[in-house]
């Protein structure tokens, strides 16, 4: 599977001056410390419930120890990922590392010394936000579509997905605004009778995806089994028992 990058880290000896300076300076949402922590640790979530970006922390390093600024690699297998980079001139800082009711953590240094962290989620993620959006179907006009949309409602759109002028899959964003988007397979004018909008159900636990992913298959058809993918993490498209479309994703491993 590919390897997306979950989280970002800032670590120093002055905590509180750092979670100050980027609450201030960026308007970042800092939680407290954690309660019961063994290592003084905030969590940042920089800007509450919007998509895009990735959350992080804020926390205090080990006596003796610089700090570092740094993002966390998700892997489904620590010590095959450990042993990849000192296999290709990289070497073990910390870890594994059980989070209390968390994760599984690590760090390493790439080949030129830089800190770089890998976390497997190994279930953490069951239970967070899941994230609901329209998928627009747009039959040969996507760009066209994505162009109009931005004017209309001063948003923005990333594409993510071409097959030459094709657009296989895009992220549109407006304030308040969020949908995916494709050319589709059709070249045919969108009959409004008929509709052109799915729902794309983004789970950030593999295992309870597929467990959703079965749960709305009752009663209805699969159209793409749920599975690893080539853009990587895990995917599977069906028809409800009400004849509603969903995509339903996850990029968390599935870890045994």
């Amino acid at each position: 599977m590919k390897h997306p990058v979950m989280h970002f880290e800032i670590m120093g000896h002055d905590a509180p001056k750092l979670r100050s300076f980027y609450a201030d300076v960026f308007g970042w949402d800092v939680a407290p410390p954690i309660e019961g922590s063994a290592v003084e640790y905030t969590i940042v979530e920089p800007v509450p419930h919007y998509q895009r970006g990735i959350a992080g922390g804020i926390g205090v390093a080990p006596q003796g120890y610089d700090g570092h600024v740094t993002f966390y690699v998700v892997v489904d297998d620590m010590e095959g990922a450990f042993s990849k980079i000192e296999e290709h001139g990289g070497s073990r800082m910390m870890g594994p590392d059980k989070v209390p009711n968390g994760p599984i953590i690590g760090l390493f240094r790439d080949p030129e010394g830089h800190t770089i962290g890998l976390v497997d989620p190994c279930g953490a993620t069951r239970g967070a936000p899941m994230g609901l959006a329209p998928f627009v179907f747009f039959n040969g006009r996507c760009q066209e579509a994505l162009e109009f949309y931005k004017k209309a409602l001063g948003g923005s759109y990333e594409i993510h997905m071409k097959d030459g002028d094709k657009v296989q899959y895009a992220k549109f964003t407006a304030p308040g605004i969020n949908f995916e988007a494709a050319d589709g397979s059709s070249s045919s004018p969108v009959n409004p009778n008929e509709g052109n909008i799915s729902l794309s159900l983004d789970v950030p636990d593999a295992i309870q995806a597929e467990e959703i992913f079965r749960a709305l298959s009752d009663g209805g058809s699969v159209d793409h089994e749920f599975g690893d993918v080539e853009w990587g993490g895990k995917f599977g498209g069906l028809k409800d028992r009400f004849g509603n479309e969903w995509f339903v994703s996850s990029q968390s491993p599935v870890s045994s």
